[in-house]
């Protein structure tokens, strides 16, 4: 017969990896979905820092894995770039993908049943910390209106701080991987002239919400920020067909 599951045991685990390699497994997975591409290039030490709320010793470490393993290209002089994506390991948040051959239209409505609801549970259980740093991250944001990628790894951040706060750990991996879902049209759409500050506009209505701890004012915002999204995303998968021979 088995032996049950110790659940503890695996979280004690988990909770194993240090701040280090759980920042190398962040960036790793960011890049495995689609958020970082061959060729883009990092944030500085000191933003990339700030936005996930670490060292910029941490930092400065979980690249230098990443660089070990070929996954970046660390040059004296200048920006770390996304050297290679694929042929590692899976870093992202759900073991098991659920979303290779899953339509726009399917992630879409996925997001709606699943994402609304934890909008407003993360309104009632986040913490006055939580709402600083959705505030902080927002903040940031202001100045990323010209850098897709720096507006980028701020976006996922900020999304995915809302879904840890809704208390449910399968669920914020869960969201996180339809977060994820058509990052290669998102880059698209994200090029566009305002396309940024629309979602900049989107994020500052949804953190207004938080801050009035008013659950159907952060899920309506939300809500209109995934209608905006599908919308596009459909966009930019139409204007991609059409060019190809």
């Amino acid at each position: 017969m088995d032996a049950p599951l110790n659940l503890q045991n695996l979280k004690n685990g988990l909770s194993k990896l240090t701040i280090r390699e759980q920042v190398s497994h962040r960036l790793a997975a960011m890049v495995q979905s689609g958020i970082l591409r061959t060729g883009d290039e990092l944030p500085s030490e000191r933003e990339l820092a700030a936005t996930l709320e670490v060292s910029r010793e941490t930092v400065r470490g979980a690249i230098q894995m990443l660089a070990a393993i070929g996954m970046v290209e660390i040059s004296q002089g200048s920006r770390t770039r996304i050297a290679r994506t694929e042929g590692f390991p899976q870093y992202n948040s759900v073991t098991q993908p659920v979303l290779p051959g899953r339509s726009a239209d399917e992630v879409y409505q996925a997001r709606l049943l699943v994402e609304i609801p934890v909008i407003r549970a993360a309104v009632e259980r986040i913490d006055d910390n939580g709402i600083a740093r959705l505030r902080r991250l927002v903040d940031a944001q202001r100045g990323m209106v010209g850098d897709t990628v720096r507006f980028q790894i701020s976006d996922a951040e900020f999304h995915d701080a809302i879904y840890q706060a809704s208390g449910n750990e399968l669920v914020a991996g869960f969201l996180h991987e339809l977060f994820s879902f058509g990052m290669e049209y998102r880059r698209h759409v994200l090029l566009r002239k305002d396309s940024v500050p629309l979602s900049l506009a989107d994020h500052i209505e949804i953190l207004d919400g938080f801050e009035r701890r008013d659950a159907a004012a952060a899920a309506e915002a939300m809500q209109n920020h995934l209608n905006r999204i599908h919308r596009t995303t459909l966009e930019a998968i139409a204007e991609t067909r059409s060019l190809r021979p």
